[in-house]
């Protein structure tokens, strides 16, 4: 069989990790298709040429068993020697099936047992424990009453990590890692995440985002690449928008290996630590049993894991060692001007974000100029247009986004007018019922209806609220029960609705918090654009927004700064009334 008749097909086609597999694949004459999502079929690298054909199938995440139909269906028609999952969307699914089994030798999967432990977070702690590999202090629980037994324990900041990034059940989705720096927020934060399966509660650890990225056969490394973390958008940890390949660190590897022994791993896979260089000490994060986000840059200073891994799969063969260029540097562009953005901003947490210094901004900026040592993870010559589709969906984004603000401007403006401010005081006087209405209703609208209930008992008009979030029947978030009671205000019956065109009928005037809200009930209920009002605007602690923001998932400081301004709302609409 020559090279020319291999043929590949590599799934989560809208991922950026697929892009460098088809480049890298294409290299060696290996025909690619790529799948995606309905809905996902112009992808950047589905405008890449070296993309064979482009197939379209049900979401893995919403239609896992459709999603698994598809993909027999399609192995049947179609003759392949590799099918490559990207992301664990694609990848649980095909894993956990046994629909697929005269499939599972050309599936690049890890055995099940294997990739069990590896998906479950607090598997593959006891896993690092036994094998003598450092963690974080981490504790799985199952309800909030092991969060109370845990306190005594835990010291803040705390770690929430789901039991599994994608959680099996009727409701998959992707689940992300918190941060709680008091009791109330992890309480709070505990409830949220605890209703998706379990959770694992870590120390928060120090150091150096670093991956040791590896191929194996059979639970031995066969080929291995390090990288260090730059740039992470969100600022306090997740996918790398820039970063630096560097030497393999022994202490590192010789951990990654006994892991990949113990587990008797057969594929790629990054293992992820927080490591100190200083003080030589670790801390494993977790194990991706996948290819991985940062791949372009491991691709680009010559660790080529997409063909390490066909000669594996496919041709049976350990690759040849081969080494790769240290220092070397890449970057996932959209991502990390967004990321030069939120730190311009001082947009996080400074507590988990030690902010660079100007020129250390400067430094990094200018990497992107040097000729042999800096790579992006999307745009190339030699494949040009992905990277130009990607530059006119970075520049339409940002247009966007600042179209937005001066729309948003200029709504503030008009709704702090004395028209607006004349029109709502005509209208109050002629009510009898009012709804709050913010997105989740557990928040922000269902304290609003509170403070209302309470503070104007005594005077003609009635009270509602909702909610756009599908699920009703949810109970006010835990925080803003808390701050709430401690005013005097009982939120505990609260339970969240969904706002509806019955609801909107039978109300006179209706109060949303954002702008965004008010054009959403606008355009799905048109009839209510004259009765709908900014409840912002009624506070004049801050004259220059209108807006009233939704803490949930911040800081306890930010739900009492919120209820504090819905209070001051609902004091002036008692004036008003």
């Amino acid at each position: 069989m020559t090279p020319l008749q291999f043929r590949v097909l590599v799934l989560d086609a809208d991922m950026v990790s697929c892009l460098s597999i088809v480049r890298s694949l294409a290299k060696h004459h290996i025909v690619c298709d790529i799948a995606a999502s309905t809905g996902l079929r112009k992808t950047l690298t589905g405008y890449s040429r070296h993309v064979n054909k482009v197939f379209e199938h049900p979401n893995p995440l919403t239609e896992a068993e459709a999603f698994i139909d598809f993909i027999g269906r399609h192995l049947q028609q179609h003759a392949y020697d590799l099918v490559i999952p990207v992301t664990e969307r694609s990848l649980v699914p095909l894993a956990t099936t046994d629909k697929l089994a005269q499939w599972t030798p050309i599936l690049a999967i890890a055995p099940r047992a294997s990739l069990n432990k590896v998906l479950d977070k607090h598997e593959t702690m006891k896993l690092a424990v036994q094998c003598g590999v450092s963690v974080p202090s981490s504790y799985a629980v199952d309800s909030v009453d092991g969060i109370h037994g845990l306190l005594p324990k835990l010291s803040f900041p705390v770690v929430l990590k789901p039991g599994r990034s994608i959680p099996n059940g009727g409701t998959r989705k992707q689940l992300s890692v918190a941060y709680a720096f008091s009791e109330t927020e992890l309480l709070g934060l505990g409830v949220e995440l605890l209703a998706h399966g379990q959770l694992l509660l870590q120390e928060y650890s120090q150091g150096v985002g670093t991956g040791i990225e590896l191929l194996a056969d059979h639970g031995e490394i066969v080929y291995a690449f390090q990288h260090q973390r730059l740039h992470e958008v969100p600022l306090t940890g997740g996918g790398s928008c820039f970063r630096k390949s560097v030497a393999l660190e022994p202490v590192l590897l010789a951990a990654a290996g006994r892991l990949i022994k113990a587990l008797q791993w057969h594929g790629v896979a990054m293992v992820e630590f927080k490591w100190q260089a200083d003080t030589g000490q670790y801390a494993l994060m977790e194990i991706n049993g996948r290819f991985w986000g940062s791949l372009p840059l491991a691709c680009a200073a010559g660790a080529d894991f997409p063909w390490l891994l066909f000669q594996l799969w496919v041709m049976k063969q350990r690759p040849p060692s081969a080494h790769y260029q240290d220092n070397m540097y890449c970057r996932k562009l959209g991502n990390d001007i967004y990321w030069y953005e939120q730190v311009i901003r001082r947009s996080e947490e400074p507590r988990l974000f030690a902010y660079p210094g100007t020129w250390q901004l400067l430094k990094d900026a200018l990497w992107a100029l040097h000729p042999t040592r800096h790579a992006f993870d999307v745009q190339q010559w030699r494949d040009p247009l992905p990277g130009l589709m990607d530059l006119i969906q970075i520049a339409r984004d940002y247009h966007q986004r600042f179209s937005g603000l001066l729309y948003l401007k200029w709504q503030h403006k008009k709704h702090r007018s004395i028209a607006m401010q004349k029109r709502l005081a005509k209208q109050l006087k002629l009510a009898n019922k009012v709804l709050f209405l913010c997105y989740g209703n557990i928040n922000r609208s269902a304290a609003a209806q509170v403070l209302a209930e309470k503070l104007l008992a005594n005077g003609k008009l009635g009270f509602n609220s909702a909610g756009f979030h599908g699920v009703a029947g949810r109970p006010a978030d835990a925080n803003m029960v808390k701050i709430a009671a401690g005013q005097g205000f009982d939120m505990s019956h609260c339970r969240s609705k969904t706002v509806d065109k019955t609801m909107v009928s039978q109300v006179d005037l209706i109060f949303v918090m954002e702008v965004q809200q008010l054009e959403r009930l606008k355009k799905e209920f048109p009839e209510t654009a004259r009765k709908t009002f900014l409840l912002g605007t009624l506070t004049a602690d801050q004259p220059d927004n209108v807006e009233i923001a939704d803490p949930y998932d911040k800081d306890f400081t930010v739900y009492e700064a919120c209820f504090k301004r819905l209070a001051s709302a609902i004091r002036q609409l008692e004036k008003m009334a």
